[in-house]
């Protein structure tokens, strides 16, 4: 029996199979929507492993290094091979580490070279000093009688006064700021400005006087007054230096154990020296200064770096951080750092205003907003915040979790 003959046409069998691999596609389209396809980013995968295993060996309560090459030490201990420049990138970017940052190696200060008028601006300053009530050198009796010594100087020329006070009453420190400025043969007047501390003493009747004199008084804080109280500081120092040294050449010809108190018979001469001795930055003693209309000095800070109009600056609008005064933070009376403060300020501001010095050059100063404080930076004082900071991660709070007593 013959086997039956199967005729395939060429055509038909070509169209067949277009036809099922069209079916063919269709359904695996179908198939393909109906499963979510997700596409993985290798280095976007890689960064993120990376800002997990920093985080981990980062917030730790053994870590949290205060520098990247401590970190970058640690992820190798662990076995990874991050790139020392991806492990800067990413301590940077964090909000812990910002503030613990070392202090700036330099801070170039603005100096008072700018001030050329006599009585332009003054800076004035009460100390404390032992002396007698007498002029004689009285040793019998021991129990210390403190006298007050109200310190004066010109910042454009350097001129300085003092005036001896019974007691610290702003009353009394008045009548004394009147007796020197009122003296027709003392060429220090009253200023446009008077820099103090925020003493009591400068208050009240002072505020009264400075007022009708129209008078402007600028108030330092504490924190901030190795800057902006320098000269009197340094007259101050002076001033006690040569004062006790001559009180103790006296005690060397007297009885042990007896002291001499007495000042008032050397302080005048000791002032009257300085002001006939020639000063470094001006080339001038204070007594010639005073003739002059303008008093041109050198600056008192030499700058290693461009400064004024050369100087790189910030813009307006610009997130910083600033750098911290000794117990500013936590509003520490006695105006001293302890190891647990922040070096650099926690809160973020931004910068409202600038000032460039031309004429002398002065380093740019920076304004703050209104949350921040009223005081001039320059640009060391500054940090430069580019992105928005990191904060630590939530789970610090389950490891390091404090167990606050509450108050009934």
């Amino acid at each position: 029996m013959e086997k039956p003959l199967i005729y395939i046409d060429p055509r038909k069998a070509y169209e067949l199979d277009q036809e099922i691999a069209k079916s063919k596609k269709v359904k695996d389209r179908n198939l393909a929507l109906q499963k979510p396809t997700i596409l993985i980013d290798s280095q976007k995968a890689y960064d993120l492993d990376q800002q997990l295993a920093l985080q981990k060996l980062y917030y730790r309560p053994e870590g949290l290094y205060q520098n990247i090459k401590g970190l970058w030490d640690a992820c190798k201990k662990a076995g990874y091979n991050f790139l020392f420049n991806d492990v800067k990138k990413w301590l940077d970017s964090q909000a812990i580490y910002q503030i613990f940052r070392p202090l700036p190696r330099y801070v170039p200060y603005a100096s008072y070279s700018k001030i050329t008028k006599l009585n332009s601006v003054h800076q004035c300053d009460l100390i404390e000093i032992l002396c007698n009530e007498d002029v004689d050198t009285d040793l019998l009796d021991n129990s210390p009688i403190f006298y007050y010594v109200l310190l004066v100087i010109d910042c454009a020329t350097r001129y300085k006064d003092f005036i001896f006070l019974t007691s610290k009453s702003s009353e009394e420190v008045a009548e004394a700021f009147k007796s020197i400025y009122d003296n027709p043969d003392n060429p220090l007047n009253w200023p446009r400005l008077l820099q103090c501390d925020e003493g009591r003493e400068f208050m009240g009747s002072v505020t009264l006087i400075m007022d009708e004199h129209n008078v402007n008084i600028r108030r330092i804080k504490a924190r901030f007054r190795h800057t902006s109280m320098a000269m009197v500081d340094r007259y101050a120092e002076s001033f006690e230096l040569r004062v006790f040294k001559n009180q103790y050449a006296i005690e060397f010809l007297l009885p042990t154990g007896e002291r001499c108190r007495e000042c008032e018979r050397f302080a005048r001469r000791i002032v009257d020296n300085i002001n006939d001795t020639t000063t470094r930055l001006i080339g001038m003693s204070p007594n010639d200064t005073t003739k002059l209309e303008r008093v041109y000095s050198k600056p008192s800070i030499k700058y290693n770096r461009p400064i004024g109009v050369d100087e790189p600056r910030l813009s307006k609008g610009t997130t910083i951080r600033f750098l911290l005064a000794p117990g500013e933070w936590e509003n520490d009376p006695f105006e001293r750092h302890r190891i647990t403060d922040p070096i650099w300020s926690p809160s973020l501001h931004k910068i409202r205003r600038i000032v460039v010095g031309k004429n002398p050059p002065m380093p740019v100063l920076y304004y703050l907003d209104e949350s921040g404080p009223r005081c001039p930076f320059v640009r060391e004082q500054l940090m430069h915040i580019k992105e928005e900071p990191i904060l630590p991660p939530r789970w610090v709070l389950g490891d390091n979790r404090m167990h606050i007593r509450r108050s009934l």
